[in-house]
């Protein structure tokens, strides 16, 4: 039988995207379970999910006095039941398409596969802010963390389940957990594997939970290299 895999979905707004990246998952993946943790919409998203419930399979949690992606994300690690684990971009629905690779790499002994845009093969067609930032924050990683890794700030991956004793890191914040996460695992001698994959230009910055104004952009920016500080002195 094929191995169960767990993608985890955090929804907020995302009527416009949730139905087709459902079906692109169960039409790609063999064997899915599909966790949608909701951080309460107001747009119709829940209203969508509801419908689809009796022509999908797909659990779905909401979260109506908490709020933020790592919460979120920690939340479905912990529904899910999946032997492989990971996460995709609701409004990217074409990195669900990489995902038939990392499976193959987890089925080939990895423990960890994570598209990456910046090894050989990969690349980010997003606005310059957006490019430039990632890319900084990465250069910054790779400098005081000293270790063969490429992609610090992706957060697209496959895991195997026994990674999930690491995710006690995962609390508050945005995505920025995911640089200690990989040092983690890194340390601890597991198997990782990068997998090229570009990232497409933002179709439309004036719904992007990460960019809905130039001193919230920053402000995350800061949430990432605190956490670089906090992996170097608590690892």
């Amino acid at each position: 039988m094929k191995k169960k895999i767990s993608i985890i979905l955090c929804t907020y707004n995302e009527v416009n995207y949730i139905e087709d990246t459902i079906r692109l998952i169960i039409s790609t993946l063999e064997n899915p379970e599909i966790i949608i943790v909701d951080d309460n919409s107001n747009d119709g998203t829940l209203e969508k999910l509801e419908k689809l419930k009796s022509i999908l399979n797909f659990k779905l949690v909401v979260r109506k006095n908490e709020r933020g992606l790592a919460s979120a994300q920690k939340r479905g690690f912990d529904e899910s039941i999946g032997e492989y684990v990971g996460t995709i971009d609701v409004n990217s629905k074409d990195q669900i398409l990489y995902f038939t690779k990392l499976v193959e790499r987890l089925n080939n002994g990895y423990d960890f596969a994570v598209l990456s845009r910046y090894i050989s093969g990969g690349g980010d067609e997003r606005i310059f802010i957006r490019s430039f930032s990632s890319w900084l924050i990465n250069f910054v990683s790779r400098f005081f963390l000293r270790i063969p890794f490429k992609d610090f700030t992706s957060g697209i991956f496959l895991m195997k389940r026994k990674l999930l004793n690491y995710s006690k890191i995962i609390k508050k914040g945005y995505a920025e957990w995911f640089i200690e996460f990989v040092y983690i695992v890194y340390k601890n001698k597991f198997k990782i594997i990068e997998i090229p994959y570009i990232q497409k230009r933002d179709k439309n910055l004036s719904v992007s939970k990460s960019y809905p104004n130039i001193i919230t952009f920053f402000y995350l920016g800061s949430l990432y290299l605190y956490r670089i500080l906090l992996t170097i002195i608590r690892n």
